[in-house]
């Protein structure tokens, strides 16, 4: 089952977002810092109070086994931007034990509908570019590359 977060699910999306953050650790040591700092309860009752924002989770025997965090943005019209209205995935994560389940799936569906009914005529998000898992989930799901972020280290001189 699929729905929306309440704030007594505060315990299992912690413990979400503290194994997805060790993994985006593993994929980008020198970006993502480990912490178990991940989410509070005055955070969660932010995101659920936010009518911009969505958070889901999914159940399978009454325990939470995935979560997704999504908003909506909208860009106006400006001079060579187009006028558009996205959801966007912030996250997706889903315990490793209930994955290839049809968890995220079923979490994908449920925001792609939320979203659609605010308006939104895509959904953007990215995701590690050595996440090989993940790419391939997001490209069975209907992704598309749509850009690529570039990133070149600076060397520090001596000082």
């Amino acid at each position: 089952m699929t729905r929306e977060a309440t704030v007594s699910d505060l315990h299992a999306l912690v413990a979400l977002f503290v194994t997805e953050n060790q993994h985006n650790a593993t994929l980008a040591p020198e970006t993502v810092r480990v912490t178990s700092d991940v989410l509070t309860a005055t955070e969660l009752q932010a995101i659920i109070d936010d009518a911009g924002q969505q958070l889901l989770v999914a159940e399978r025997e009454d325990l939470v086994v995935g979560a997704l965090l999504g908003h909506i943005t909208r860009t106006r019209e400006h001079r060579w931007v187009q006028s558009r209205c996205t959801g966007y995935v912030d996250e997706l994560i889903v315990s490793p034990h209930a994955r290839r389940q049809g968890v995220a799936d079923d979490l994908l569906a449920a925001f792609e509908s939320w979203a659609a009914a605010q308006g939104a005529t895509a959904l953007e998000l990215h995701v590690w570019s050595n996440n090989d898992g993940a790419i391939r989930f997001y490209a069975q799901s209907g992704f598309a590359e749509k850009q690529h972020l570039l990133t070149k280290p600076l060397r520090r001189e001596p000082t």
